[in-house]
C-alpha cells in the first residue's frame, strides 16, 4: 500500500499541475495568503463534492468545507512534503465531516431523548433515568472504542456501519481497492467487539 502511494505521489509530482500546487503550498507555508487562496480554489470543487457526499446537504457541506479549510491553514506549516498536500488535506476534510456528523447525531439524540421524556408515563419515570444512563455509557464506550481504532479502520467502519455506504462507495472515497475496504472492515469490527466486551480499562491508541 505504501509503495503504491509513494509511486502515485512520484508520478503526480512529475506533472506540471502538481509542481504548481507544490509551489503554492510552499508559498502558503511562508505566509502568502494569496497562494493559500489559490490553493483552496484549486481543490474547492473536489472538496465540496466530498463534503456533500458525507453530509448530504449543501448547508452542512459548506460548514464542513469552511471548517476544514481553517484547519488546513492552521496546520499547513507541519506538512513536510508539499506534493502530499491533496491526500493530507483530504484526510483533514474527511475527519472534519465525520466530526460534524457525530455532533449533529448527538444533537438529534438529545432532542429525541427530551421528546421521549415528555411522553413517558408518570409510573415509568423512575425506570427511565437508569435506561438513559446505560445508553449514554454504552455510546461513550462506543465512541472511545472507535477512537482507539487505526485511522483507516475507524474511517471505513464509520462509513459502512454508521453511515451505511457500500463497499464500492467507500473504495471510491478512500481511493483503495474494495478488498482493502473489506479487510479493514473485518479487523476493525473484531477490535471494536473486543474493546466493547472488555470490562477492564483501556486507552486510545
Amino acid at each position: 500500500m505504501k509503495v503504491a502511494e509513494s509511486r502515485e505521489s512520484s508520478e503526480a509530482a512529475a506533472s506540471p499541475e502538481s509542481e504548481r500546487i507544490a509551489v503554492l503550498v510552499r508559498d502558503a507555508q511562508n505566509g502568502s495568503q494569496r497562494s493559500f487562496r489559490d490553493l483552496m480554489s484549486a481543490y474547492v470543487g473536489a472538496f465540496y463534492g466530498l463534503a456533500r457526499r458525507y453530509c448530504g446537504s449543501h448547508e452542512d457541506a459548506d460548514d464542513v468545507l469552511q471548517e476544514a479549510f481553517v484547519k488546513v491553514f492552521q496546520n499547513l506549516g507541519g506538512l513536510s512534503r508539499p506534493e502530499a498536500f491533496f491526500p493530507w488535506s483530504r484526510r483533514i476534510l474527511i475527519n472534519t465531516a465525520l466530526d460534524h456528523i457525530r455532533r449533529r447525531r448527538r444533537g438529534m439524540d438529545f432532542e429525541v431523548e427530551v421528546e421521549n421524556l415528555e411522553e413517558t408515563p408518570h409510573d415509568a419515570v423512575s425506570d427511565a433515568p437508569d435506561r438513559r444512563v446505560e445508553q449514554r455509557e454504552f455510546f461513550r464506550r462506543l465512541e472511545r472504542a472507535l477512537g482507539s481504532l487505526p485511522p483507516r479502520q475507524r474511517e471505513i467502519l464509520t462509513l459502512h456501519d454508521i453511515e451505511g455506504l457500500s463497499t464500492e462507495e467507500i473504495a471510491g472515497i478512500c481511493e483503495c481497492p474494495p478488498a482493502t475496504v473489506r479487510s479493514n472492515l473485518f479487523y476493525g469490527r473484531e477490535k471494536l467487539r473486543k474493546l466493547l466486551s472488555s470490562r477492564g480499562d483501556w486507552h486510545e491508541d
